[in-house]
């Protein structure tokens, strides 16, 4: 039987209809109205699931539940929202119990970089392991852990928060506050940065000020020496992180998603390397690091694997 599947984010609100195999029917994705306030957005969000469930070919009576992943963190034995650091009113929102009352389904809901990590484990990358990291980076830098092949949450919810490991001891100062997080380091405006003053110190590149985001970093990275290292810092203090991780939880693979994992060998091969010099031999050794296998709507399938799965 089919479920619904929804994904919150900060700037795509999506529905789709995912079956017991793994296969979405149909999807409709809008951009997020940053002011409009949850019951705007919901209200949006049930409207594109009917569209979704129409063009799937079902009727909203053969839906068996309601799978959500919420662009934030969640304390998911309540079913509330804790915040949201891009919209406006939803701090403690009882989210899931709404969703239920709109949709008249059995509703179950998580972050997204768990969500993400249930989907990659169902239906994506690491289909059939029981053991796996999951993590994306892009704007920041978040994770989520299946152990034993189950979602691991932690004590209130929280766990997965890579981002915010240590790796520059006194390094750049990290949206949280702290200085030399991983997210500071290695996520998207991070490497923005780190670009920008290399340009402002005098280093030669073909990139400028004006044209030196992640994703033009990366593309620089084949013939330009400031933007290869750039790229290469970045990936080796992501690798740095994923071997501690590795060391601590000994998965069976690393799925990294997100649009900053897209940037190729100048990211993935020092972030490599710094895995095999940090992890524990053995654990590195049997260890697959992966690319995400579902794209930006690894989340999106990860709603429907929660509904599928509760």
């Amino acid at each position: 039987m089919p479920v619904l599947a929804l994904d919150i984010g900060g700037t795509k609100l999506e529905a789709g209809v995912v079956t017991a195999d793994g296969k979405l029917s149909a999807a409709v994705s809008r951009a997020t109205d940053p002011q409009a306030l949850p019951p705007q957005l919901l209200a949006a969000l049930l409207e594109m699931a009917h569209e979704a469930v129409r063009d799937a070919g079902v009727t909203w009576s053969d839906l068996t539940a309601a799978g959500i992943s919420y662009g934030g963190p969640v304390h998911f034995p309540s079913g509330r929202t804790v915040t949201c650091h891009h919209l406006p009113g939803w701090e403690d929102f009882p989210l899931r119990e709404e969703v239920a009352h709109r949709a008249g389904l059995r509703v179950v809901m998580d972050n997204d970089a768990n969500a993400a990590a249930l989907g990659e484990t169902a239906f994506g990358a690491a289909r059939g392991c029981r053991h796996v990291l999951y993590v994306t980076v892009s704007t920041g830098i978040g994770a989520g852990l299946v152990l034993d092949g189950r979602l691991y949450r932690g004590a209130n919810s929280l766990a997965g928060e890579l981002g915010h490991v240590l790796v520059v001891p006194d390094g750049p100062l990290c949206t949280c506050g702290r200085r030399g997080c991983l997210e500071a380091a290695a996520a998207g405006p991070a490497i923005e940065r780190a670009a920008r003053e290399a340009l402002a110190a005098g280093e030669p590149s073909s990139l400028s000020a004006g044209a030196c985001t992640a994703k033009d970093t990366a593309q620089a990275a084949a013939t330009d020496a400031l933007a290869a290292r750039v790229m290469a810092d970045a990936g080796r203090s992501l690798g740095i992180a994923l071997a501690g991780a590795v060391n601590l939880l000994n998965p069976e693979a690393v799925v990294i998603g997100g649009g900053v994992a897209q940037a190729g060998e100048c990211l993935w091969a020092p972030l490599r390397a710094a895995v095999s010099e940090f992890g524990v031999p053995k654990s590195v050794r049997d260890l697959r690091l992966l690319p995400a296998a579902l794209g930006a709507r690894s989340a999106l399938f990860g709603a429907g694997a929660l509904a599928l799965g509760d």
